[in-house]
């Protein structure tokens, strides 16, 4: 395999821009291959790829959506929440185990 005077162990070629290499693309973010060192160092002068650490440990995140309904006045509302079209959260409406 050829070696790129840039490349290192723990490194990865990333794409920075949109790249078709072999029929494949590839979008900012992705990993490029590192096989072909005339590539990848037109993608460096380019700058169309960048040498990146690896990354051991990825972000979670946790999924976070509003209550649905709309604010304003809910006529007769069993709680003091007052979204219109939203089901009040009361000790009635509970779900029983």
């Amino acid at each position: 395999m050829a070696n790129s005077g840039n490349m290192a162990i723990g490194k990865n070629l990333v794409a920075t821009y949109p790249i078709l290499y072999l029929s494949k693309q590839y979008n900012p973010g992705d990993i490029l291959p590192a096989n072909d060192e005339s590539m990848v160092k037109a993608w460096l002068e380019a700058k169309t790829a960048v040498w990146m650490e690896e990354k051991t440990e990825t972000a979670k995140a946790v999924p976070v959506t509003a209550e649905g309904g709309l604010p304003g006045e809910a006529v007769s509302s069993e709680s003091t929440e007052n979204l219109v079209g939203k089901v009040p959260k009361t000790a009635s409406r509970k779900k029983k185990a």
